[in-house]
């Protein structure tokens, strides 16, 4: 059946009546949403921004492991056979290609020498080397000392045994006023600690170390 015009202005009203009160219902939404009716939502990103304490104190920091990880690819390589001053322009060159170095000086041996020390001055050292002549001793080493003082060097051995053993030799002949004294020699020598990322350390240190003669890689130390 189709509806007579005398019907039309009732359908419209009726459409006009649920479209406001669909509008209010959204403002009604809204309004509850925002805390307009004194509820809060406790999961809303604004209430939880407010509860910040000292949010513009919040700072992004990075993983704690990501050295780990950048350390990962450093490599280590040990070289020796180096003077002191090789070493230390080895180190400048390293320090040149981005890595590191740290020069390691190795300890000379003791060296055990048969002397007869304490002479006052050059005068008595002279005495004493011509009396220890007279007794057949032709193998002296004078050495003037630090306040004017001389000592006499009969020999020189790397290890204490074969020092006293001279030491006797030289008491059957008269000569009671040696001594064996041992002492360490300054570092000569070095071995340098070279670290790097891989692929250039095991790439430029060869190269790097062929102006020394006597310069090798190792491994460094677990």
């Amino acid at each position: 059946m189709i509806p007579t015009p005398a019907a039309c202005p009732a359908n419209e009203g009726t459409m006009r009546l649920f479209f406001f009160l669909l509008v209010l219902a959204n403002l009604v939404f809204f309004a509850w949403t925002q805390g307009y009716f004194g509820v809060t939502d406790e999961d809303r990103e604004p209430q939880r921004l407010a509860n910040q304490v000292n949010a513009d104190k919040l700072r992004i920091v990075r993983d704690a492991q990501a050295p780990t990880a950048k350390n990962a690819d450093l490599a280590c390589r040990l070289v020796s056979g180096l003077t002191m001053a090789d070493a230390e322009s080895l180190k400048a060159a390293v320090a040149a290609i981005g890595g590191e170095a740290k020069s390691q000086p190795m300890a000379e041996p003791t060296l055990y020498l048969v002397l007869i020390g304490d002479l006052a001055n050059q005068a008595a050292a002279d005495k004493k080397a011509a009396e220890l002549t007279r007794f057949g001793v032709k193998d002296q080493r004078p050495a003037a000392l630090e306040g004017g003082r001389h000592e006499i060097i009969l020999g020189s051995f790397q290890d204490e045994p074969a020092a006293q053993e001279f030491l006797q030799g030289l008491v059957k002949r008269g000569i009671k006023s040696a001594r064996v004294e041992g002492r360490e020699k300054p570092a000569s020598r070095a071995r340098l600690e070279t670290r790097a990322a891989a692929s250039t350390l095991l790439q430029q240190l060869p190269k790097l170390i062929a102006p020394y003669a006597d310069a090798v890689i190792g491994e460094c130390a677990p």
